[in-house]
């Protein structure tokens, strides 16, 4: 993040690393695999790791309420932004950058809330026609003003209560969205 993706070379991450450059092209083959994987480990911190952990029965309310918080806990965090910071800057030169990004991260968002929206919505709780597409209208509304303010350093970074407060409000709206 510091040299960027362009001007980091892999002999620097290498030395970074403390190992040697054949180590990391045998690890990862190359720089964009690297950065996929560096990437695909900060959208699994960032959302739902191992899939949803809410079955089809739990409170969509809740379930999205928390999803919300966790979400703009780590999309709000000065690491994240840097890192979409970089990425934009950065996928002009080198589109794979945005490719293994969206891969990583909003698109398995997308895919993994999808699946649990599809649930709910199979059992009658909410009324979804495609959950991918309403999954990532949800995220959508998540990354608003506050997002965008933040990300272009406006403001500081939000407290708990603000972060929580959105959720609600992204949540709630949702849930009214697509009432069965």
């Amino acid at each position: 993040m510091e040299a960027g993706y362009g001007a980091a070379s892999m002999d620097h991450i290498a030395s970074e690393a403390g190992v040697s450059k054949q180590t990391v092209y045998s690890h990862f083959g190359a720089k964009d695999a690297l950065f996929e994987e560096i990437v695909s480990g900060k959208c699994s911190e960032l959302m739902f790791a191992e899939g949803l952990k809410a079955g089809p029965d739990d409170e969509p309310e809740v379930v999205l309420y928390e999803a919300a918080k966790i979400f703009l806990n780590v999309v709000l965090s000065i690491e994240s932004i840097t890192l979409y910071r970089t990425i934009l800057a950065e996928c002009g030169r080198f589109p794979e950058l945005a490719e293994a990004f969206y891969r990583a991260g909003p698109k398995r968002a997308s895919e993994r809330l999808g699946a649990y929206l599809s649930a709910v919505a199979a059992r009658g709780r909410l009324k979804i026609d495609n959950p991918t597409a309403a999954a990532g209208l949800f995220f959508a509304m998540l990354r608003g003003d506050l997002y965008l303010q933040c990300l272009l350093s406006l403001r500081d970074l939000p407290d708990d209560a603000e972060i929580a407060k959105n959720a609600r409000t992204v949540a709630n709206a949702f849930i009214q969205a697509h009432r069965a």
